[in-house]
């Protein structure tokens, strides 16, 4: 009599090695998240923990993966995507919201870092020169960047300062109207304070671009940079305008801050988030540079636009008076 032997299946012990070993992955990238979430939340307290402050979209799309993925498999790991998703989406849905104000632009003013190792000037000159802004605020000018900027657009922008910001970058103003320079805010905080005339109005403008806070020294530098220029934007008693590169996100809690205490107002503001830097990084680019104004203007107007061979995008800003 034949006899027939039956063995049972055996495990593929390798794919189920593999799968625990994503999942305890996908688990510890889940619990890193709403760390790095939470934690960004301090940033005012320690620099490290602002940076991760800037990438709130950035935490928001991959924590909303998360929590789809948990859900899928049933996994508790969902309430802690959730949180995540949560935290991120009370930073990042203001900014998304839709409150557009129309009507006739008084004035145009355009901020722009251009990059100071860029050499391609025709490039620069061309991307200002076809915004035909009113004012035009360059951020990491050279000599030589200020140089072809006067001989390719002096006609246009007749009135011009420059000022040196750090390492080897300066501030530069063009300006279609007479400008009047504070020379004390140059010497004392390494800024642009400038008074001009339009339309019959006296409008002061501010700009500044401070150290990249990359250890504890350049972020204690920065905000006390940052902070003065806020202050004495929000101080004017005419129109104002505070725009640069700050080198500081909309998401950050130091931003947060300085909004909430002078009362300036982002132009971004209710048009969306338009990320600046670093330009042609796509879904992981952050909104590093700004324009602000005082109640002297309402913001009818906002975009951004590429300089060639610049790694931020530059912003547009068309304003009323009120």
């Amino acid at each position: 009599m034949k006899t027939e032997v039956f063995s049972a299946p055996v495990k593929d012990h390798k794919a189920e090695r593999n799968f625990r070993f994503w999942q305890s992955t996908v688990a510890f990238s889940t619990y890193a998240l709403l760390l790095v979430s939470i934690l960004g939340r301090f940033g005012s307290y320690f620099f490290f923990f602002e940076l991760f402050s800037h990438f709130a979209v950035q935490c928001l799309g991959v924590s909303l993966l998360l929590l789809l993925y948990w859900m899928l498999f049933r996994n508790r790991l969902y309430v802690v995507a959730l949180f995540s998703v949560i935290l991120n989406a009370w930073l990042v849905f203001p900014w998304l919201s839709r409150d557009e104000v129309q009507g006739k632009a008084d004035l145009r003013v355009m901020h722009t870092n251009v990059l100071f190792t860029n050499e391609n000037f025709g490039a620069i000159v061309k991307g200002i020169q076809k915004e035909k802004a009113d004012i035009v605020l360059i951020a990491e000018a050279t000599p030589m960047i200020f140089q072809n900027f006067r001989k390719g657009l002096g006609a246009e922008y007749p009135y011009q300062y420059m000022v040196y910001t750090k390492s080897h970058c300066y501030n530069v103003i063009g300006s279609r109207f007479p400008l009047e320079v504070d020379h004390t805010a140059v010497t004392a905080n390494r800024m642009l304070h400038v008074y001009t005339t339009v339309k019959g109005r006296k409008v002061g403008l501010v700009s500044v671009h401070p150290k990249t806070p990359l250890n504890p020294v350049w972020f204690k530098l920065r905000n006390e940079r940052i902070s003065k220029a806020f202050d004495l934007a929000a101080q004017e008693k005419v129109p104002a305008i505070l725009a640069g590169d700050f080198n500081i996100s909309v998401f950050s809690p130091v931003y947060e801050s300085l909004v909430e205490k002078t009362g300036l107002k982002a132009a971004r503001k209710g048009r969306g988030i338009f990320p600046t830097y670093r330009n042609g990084y796509g879904p992981l680019m952050i909104p590093i540079d700004h324009l602000f104004t005082n109640e002297g203007f309402r913001t009818v107007g906002f975009y951004t636009t590429d300089i060639e061979g610049s790694d931020h995008k530059a912003i547009v800003a068309d304003l009323q008076f009120q």
